[in-house]
């Protein structure tokens, strides 16, 4: 029963004395401070246990910090846990608090105020003691020393510290009930809890649908992201690069989202998502609840090929070679490498979709692979095999090359294949045999498509300069269906833009794009866009060369035209189309 006390007290103590039932915990889900979820049925399984709730600044709360820690050592027959059901407390500033209050019992959030509903709590200094049976034998302050806008010099009346007591020797508890001055706990109605973000219902979804493609075992993310663990583990890298926008890679101006078919970009509602799963300490929710793991083709991207081809000779007569390979050094600088693999086809291939495949991805930047036709007329032959075209290309992060239907490329008969491939040494030993997948139309196609480009081979970018502008032009001559775009540049590379300019004077950007030289890509449309004729496409790129530019080999150069990572290039690469002679009387 309640202790009657002076009219000092009266507002402190309640008026009903306090049910004799055992707690009933078993709906009631609480995070702690990793973000796990625990339930509080086992949490609080046995006793004695004190509940007494906090919140991160309550100046009542903070004031009581340094009294229930101490009267925490001096119980340790009784489990003590902290409770922050302040729906504005985020994980990581309840820790910071826990910290330097210098609490060194558990805190954990009720996220879903569960816990608070249940036992009724109204304040931020509500404690709740149970015996060992689970009965709750008081509720209410710690002691009378402080209440909102005013305190005694010290407690005149112990409350808690009598509770514990009566409570360890078996006894009644002599005041059972009194009120908690501290600041008021805002309770939300269910809809308007913020909902708990876990791997099984919102977090692996995302990272199957948006990583997986890249980082999983024996494809080109540096770390796999299949299991529960490992994005985990990996947790405060995948926040940093999800938060600056680096990953999913996808460079393209925010102008243009929703433009491209192969777009990457993190829809807003999983990027925060995913932040927040990471803020709250990665709760892992129920492992029956996880979605089924993407089935994922083996091998080929593609699906399986027609045709496979991988390199076999060294070019200009310097032999075939050895069956594992070519042989990247430890480390040091190698020049690009040229392989050539014949095709032997006694016919013209129609080519749709191709996929390159570095042999040790680790270690291969990038391959292209040129076509070369000893039946093609010179200036065909020598299109062929320069920058300014190629059949396929593999670089950081790009996807296969899959044309829509009706679309293809062509691949003449008895052509070889030419791989150009750069290799940057890693310090490990490597051998790389390289290979690229063909899958062919089951159809001639109406139309083929070609890799044209736009470049600008006289570069001088000044030491030093951190924004130097580069331009190239051409006119479009006849109405031109446009598949999509493809920059490249080297490490100094910034930015690239692709503009088109119709000879009624306007203008349009078709894309504006920052360029990663560690993570390239190509921009494809859903439909072909038709460049009309008598327009101008115009690329623009910009270069830093400056100091601020962490890539840079050498500020302090000026900087060509060359084919190594430390010269530069400027192309602007675009695959158009054309309709293949006899076929509108198919």
């Amino acid at each position: 029963m309640i202790q009657r006390c002076s009219p000092l007290l009266l507002g402190f103590v309640l008026s009903a004395p306090l049910s004799a039932q055992a707690a009933d915990w078993s709906d009631v889900g609480l995070l702690d401070l990793t973000g796990q979820e625990v339930e509080a049925a086992e949490l609080f399984a046995g006793g004695p246990y004190l509940i007494t709730y906090t919140g991160v600044g309550c100046p009542i709360a903070g004031k009581l910090a340094p009294r229930l820690q101490s009267i925490h050592e001096a119980y340790p027959g009784v489990r003590f846990f902290g409770i922050n059901a302040n729906p504005q407390d985020s994980r990581e500033s309840i820790a910071e608090d826990v910290r330097e209050l210098g609490f060194t019992f558990p805190v954990l959030r009720d996220f879903r105020q569960e816990l608070t509903r249940s036992l009724g709590a109204t304040t931020t200094t509500e404690v709740f003691l149970f015996d060992g049976a689970g009965e709750l034998r008081y509720r209410g302050a710690v002691d009378d020393q402080y209440h909102l806008g005013t305190a005694r010099p010290k407690p005149t009346r112990t409350w808690l510290k009598n509770a514990l007591d009566a409570v360890l020797e078996g006894e009644p508890v002599p005041v059972d009930a009194t009120e908690a001055p501290g600041c008021a706990l805002t309770l939300l109605e269910p809809e308007e809890l913020p909902e708990t973000v876990t791997w099984s219902s919102d977090v692996a979804r995302i990272v199957q649908t948006s990583c997986q493609n890249c980082h999983r075992e024996g494809q080109v993310g540096p770390f796999s992201l299949e299991t529960y663990e490992q994005a985990k583990g990996w947790s405060k890298m995948i926040a940093s690069v999800v938060e600056d926008g680096r990953m999913p890679p996808w460079n393209a101006d925010p102008h243009f989202n929703g433009v491209f078919a192969n777009e990457r970009r993190l829809a807003d509602s999983d990027k925060a998502a995913l932040l927040k799963w990471i803020d709250d300490g990665m709760p892992r929710g129920n492992p029956d609840e996880d979605p089924e793991p993407p089935s994922f083709a083996d091998g080929w991207r593609i699906g399986e090929p027609d045709a496979v081809f991988a390199m076999q000779d060294r070019m200009r007569g310097r032999g075939a070679l050895p069956e594992e390979g070519f042989s990247v050094p430890r480390e040091g600088v190698v020049r690009y490498q040229y392989f050539t693999a014949p095709t032997n086809f006694d016919e013209d291939k129609w080519v749709q979709a191709i996929e390159v495949k570095p042999g040790a991805a680790d270690v291969v930047h990038h391959v292209l692979i040129l076509i070369d036709d000893s039946e093609a007329s010179r200036f065909e032959r020598a299109r062929q095999l320069d920058f300014r075209s190629y059949f396929a290309v593999a670089v950081p992060g790009d996807t296969p090359s899959v044309f829509p239907e009706g679309y293809g490329k062509k691949l003449p008969k008895g052509a070889k294949l030419v791989f150009q491939v750069h290799y940057t040494p890693n310090g490990k030993e490597r051998s790389d045999r390289s290979s690229v997948a063909l899958k062919f139309c089951e159809d001639e196609p109406e139309y083929e498509v070609i890799t044209g480009a736009l470049f600008e081979e006289d570069l001088r970018i000044p030491p030093g300069e951190a924004n130097h502008e580069v331009r190239a032009r051409k006119r479009i001559w006849r109405d031109t269906s446009v598949l999509g775009f493809f920059p490249h540049m080297h490490k100094r590379g910034k930015d690239f833009r692709y503009v088109l300019h119709n000879e009624d004077g306007t203008s349009v950007d078709l894309l504006r794009a920052r360029f990663d030289f560690n993570w390239q890509e190509s921009y494809l449309y859903p439909e072909p866009r038709v460049l009309p004729k008598g327009a101008h496409l115009e690329v623009i790129g910009h270069f830093d060369n400056s100091a601020a530019n962490l890539n840079n080999p050498d500020p302090e150069a000026e900087v060509r035209w060359g084919d190594q990572t430390w010269e530069e290039m400027f192309i602007g690469y675009y695959d158009y189309v054309r309709p293949i002679p006899g076929s509108e009387d198919r």
